[in-house]
């Protein structure tokens, strides 16, 4: 993947939040192409378990965001947005690396990297982009919709509105969906939809994941979605598989092997901690 020695020597640091490390390069500077209007926006409450071996489960929760266009749609971490955008303004107004950093160290850094287009580049695909250390990837597959089983007997209020339920196996999990036919939308979180309506709420049945509808509107203002992938380098899933299990055997090593990365991590108050060795991963997907 090419990336300019200029991007690579603003990095002086990097923050180590849930294991996380976050790497800022120029990729995350890209303002993005207008690929649709947003007309709905959702928020949900993603909850997910990296150590399945530790018992009982501590899950990790991360504020996501789902915008919904004509036909494209993007969901998004908040907290990865709202650092990347920080991290954007503070190198278009020449701030040093230093008080980059500082700005970047105050901040809580997202539990979640990756966002996903769906019907993007093309109807009928989907983009997932994420970043590994300095590497940033675009991974478009055919889009696949999840062959529910309507339970039309079993009904929740989420939201004030009245859900049904509905299950499936999908990418490997066995998950429960709650969704609104009042709102006739079918999407929903992450690769979720295909349903009559909105989805509220959904969860596998280990409890490693699940996502709960906390928030919509209908967007009346004049606002794009925004493509950021046009600086990433296409790759396959398989192949994108074996970086993460590459990456969670040893991140620092993995982000280190550049030699033009200086590497320090920090915990949230600014204190270096010990470098991590193997961090847990669990994919969503199986």
């Amino acid at each position: 993947m090419k990336k300019s020695l200029i991007a690579l020597l603003l990095l002086l640091s990097a923050l180590c939040a849930q294991a996380q490390i976050r790497v800022m390069t120029s990729a995350d500077l890209v303002k993005g192409l207008p690929c649709d209007k947003v007309r709905f926006r959702i928020a949900y409450e993603m909850t997910f378990v990296n150590d399945t071996l530790r018992r009982p489960y501590h899950p990790l929760k991360e504020s996501m965001i789902l915008e919904i266009g004509s036909s494209v749609s993007l969901f998004y971490s908040y907290m990865s947005f709202h650092l990347d955008s920080i991290f954007a303004d503070d190198v278009a107004k020449g701030a040093s690396n230093a008080v980059i950093n500082e700005h970047l160290q105050k901040q809580e850094s997202g539990k979640v990297s990756w966002k996903l287009y769906d019907n993007y580049p093309k109807k009928g695909t989907s983009s997932f982009l994420d970043g590994l250390g300095s590497e940033r990837y675009c991974c478009v597959e055919k889009i696949s919709v999840p062959e529910w089983k309507i339970n039309t007997d079993s009904t929740k209020m989420i939201l004030g509105y009245t859900c049904r339920m509905a299950t499936t196996v999908y990418k490997g999990r066995k998950w429960c969906a709650w969704y609104a036919e009042e709102i006739p939308i079918a999407q929903g979180p992450w690769k979720l939809g295909g349903l009559p309506g909105l989805i509220l709420r959904a969860y596998d049945n280990q409890c490693q994941f699940s996502f709960e509808a906390v928030g919509m509107e209908q967007v009346k203002r004049d606002i794009n979605i925004l493509y950021k992938g046009e600086k990433y380098e296409p790759i396959d899933r398989k192949v994108l598989d074996k970086l993460y299990a590459r990456y969670y055997a040893d991140p620092v090593g993995y982000i280190t092997n550049n030699p033009n990365i200086k590497l320090e991590i920090t915990d949230g108050k600014g204190n270096r901690v010990s470098n991590p060795k193997s961090v847990p991963y669990n994919s969503i997907e199986r």
